[in-house]
């Protein structure tokens, strides 16, 4: 019973830390209270939400009713593959448009971040199953922290608790946890720093 309690526990800390949740809220928060002057947030956040939210989750649903993955989370390592590359393909688009409509730098930056992001993930995940969970989180604390918001412990919490919600599923081992938020930083703020700052 008490093993069960945690395995749930690690299930619902894994939903609230999804990828899709993380993005959609960096997005969100951003657009709307930061210090960024956006001409037309809500053209922003539809755009940016569309495509990094909700046209992955519809491709989600289409491969499992056609049982191309077993499950929503894609946790099979061979099953993350084709998910992930649409979800490239709807981030690229995401951003081209971003660009096209000269939504501000640091906004297309999160985008590109996204595509690039999850190109590395899938070039890692066909040899080795790193934490998307980690990943996707140490992006949105990167992103974050270059807008200004400095809160050391909050994002100290936050990779703790994405640390023990994917131990607790047995999802990933530690290595592919830290791994997952290595490259989550490195990758944005390099990125971020060069091209978009």
């Amino acid at each position: 019973m008490y093993n069960k309690n945690l395995k749930r526990l690690g299930i619902i800390l894994s939903y609230l830390l999804h990828p899709m949740i993380i993005s959609s809220f960096t997005f969100w928060y951003l657009i709307y209270y930061s210090n960024v002057f956006i001409e037309n947030p809500n053209s922003i956040f539809f755009i940016s939400f569309f495509f990094s939210t909700i046209l992955p989750i519809i491709t989600v649903l289409i491969l499992k009713t056609k049982n191309l993955i077993s499950d929503l989370d894609a946790s099979k390592k061979g099953e993350r593959l084709l998910p992930m590359a649409f979800g490239a393909l709807f981030l690229l688009m995401g951003f081209i448009i971003l660009r096209t409509i000269n939504s501000p730098k640091l906004i297309q930056g999160i985008m590109f971040c996204g595509v690039l992001n999850t190109i590395l993930a899938w070039l890692i995940t066909n040899y080795w199953k790193i934490s998307i969970h980690a990943l996707s989180l140490a992006t949105s604390i990167t992103i974050f922290w270059i807008f200004g918001y400095k809160y050391l412990f909050i994002i100290l919490i936050l990779i703790i608790l994405v640390i023990i919600a994917r131990m607790l599923t047995n999802s990933h081992n530690i290595q592919q946890i830290i791994a997952g938020i290595l490259i989550g930083i490195l990758s944005t703020f390099t990125q971020l720093s060069i091209l978009f700052i």
